[in-house]
């Protein structure tokens, strides 16, 4: 508590009964505590939030707090500015009135993500303006660390997942933080479950509790005659019926370790789940979805090398169980950059080829109609070659 003799001028300007120990930056008034900075920002409608376009003295600018005031000015909207650009290209909003998103032009102007994917020979068809797929590439060039971040869409068991990944790593790093990112969104979702699932319990057993309560009639001793066992647990009290006893499952604790290692095989080699890692190949005239075999331990862009993509990289991801004996040295041991061959690679399920397969099948069709083409007349062909049925 202030003196007496203290003037009010010199105590909180709310309680008038403490020393001063803030300052509002927005309109200058003193208060000594939170409650008294709260009360006052509720009667004056303040923000809290300093003026930038107040009058200052020319006086209190050449100081360093006057300094500071004008550079947190100058930082602030240098981060307005960012945030807004980074919405606006999330959202493909143009900014240039010519109908082109702005990051429409950093795949093709002369800046480092233009550059880079020239290098590497890499060609990005883009996808309509607005479209789903357009919206989701967030693939970008880091300035701070001089890198490449792609948005990658990853195919596992008819699942789609985006994800970002740094142009240097593998296939198989990529794949693990994706896994990894997964098991945390399900433990998190699990866990919302599982609390949700215990307070309806606890909600019950309130209920019931209450209910017999209220129902059950009372003995001459004010003691209410229960056959079930009543027990707090957490504060919340739950009957037990000591005549059923605990379930196997209930009684036996679960061990994951034990239930999710595969049993050993009959030649006594261990079976591992292994994963192969297909780039998918758009724009192509076959109805089965071509593919382009990747080694696990080649980088993304050894990977995109030479290679056309729909806006952003798409991989398939198929598991195979193979044993420690007959694990495919071509897809887990290749070096960077190796061109996988048909017979190297696992079978793939039905509906998806190989860009080999492709190519042999586009070979196919083009000996069959130039064999169709031979029996034509030869006037009657160049007209055909030349507009008829090429042009």
């Amino acid at each position: 508590m202030a003196d007496s003799s203290t003037p009010l001028t010199a105590l909180c300007n709310i309680c008038h009964s403490a020393p001063p120990k803030y300052t509002c930056p927005r309109d200058k008034v003193r208060t000594c505590s939170l409650a008294c900075s709260q009360a006052h920002k509720r009667r004056a409608a303040c923000t809290g939030v300093r003026d930038p376009s107040a009058y200052v003295s020319k006086s209190a600018l050449a100081t360093a707090g006057g300094i500071d005031r004008d550079y947190n000015f100058l930082s602030g909207l240098e981060r307005n500015i960012d945030r807004a650009d980074k919405e606006t290209t999330e959202r493909g909003v143009s900014l240039s009135g010519h109908g082109k998103p702005v990051f429409q032009k950093r795949w093709h102007d002369n800046g480092a993500l233009g550059k880079y994917l020239r290098e590497n020979g890499i060609m990005v068809h883009k996808a309509p303006i607005g479209m789903a797929r357009q919206k989701a590439n967030q693939t970008r060039f880091i300035q701070k660390s001089k890198r490449i971040v792609w948005s990658v869409e990853w195919v596992l068991d008819g699942e789609k997942r985006i994800a970002e990944v740094d142009e240097s790593r593998t296939m198989q790093e990529g794949y693990k933080e994706l896994m990894l990112e997964k098991e945390r969104e399900n433990k998190k979702r699990k866990r919302v479950q599982d609390d949700a699932i215990v307070k309806a319990q606890k909600q019950k057993v309130r209920s019931e509790k209450v209910e017999a309560l209220e129902t059950q009639p009372q003995s001459e001793g004010g003691a209410v005659d229960q056959e079930k066992a009543v027990s707090e647990v957490g504060g919340v009290a739950t009957t037990i019926d000591p005549t059923i006893a605990p379930s196997a499952d209930e009684s036996k604790p679960e061990d994951s370790s034990e239930q999710q290692q595969p049993p050993p095989s009959q030649d006594g080699s261990s079976t591992t789940e292994v994963a192969h890692f297909y780039l998918h190949k758009p724009h192509t005239s076959s109805t089965n979805t071509v593919l382009i075999p990747v080694a696990s331990d080649t980088t993304l862009t050894h990977a995109l090398r030479h290679k056309d993509v729909l806006e952003f990289p798409t991989i398939y991801v198929f598991n195979t169980n193979e044993s420690s004996h007959s694990q495919n040295p071509a897809t887990e041991a290749a070096p960077a950059g190796t061109i996988i061959k048909d017979d190297q690679t696992s079978e793939l399920p039905k509906g998806f080829i190989t860009l080999d397969q492709y190519n042999q099948e586009r070979s196919a069709e083009y000996k069959e109609l130039m064999g169709l083409m031979e029996s034509i007349p030869e006037g009657q062909r160049k007209v055909a070659l030349d507009g008829g049925i090429f042009g």
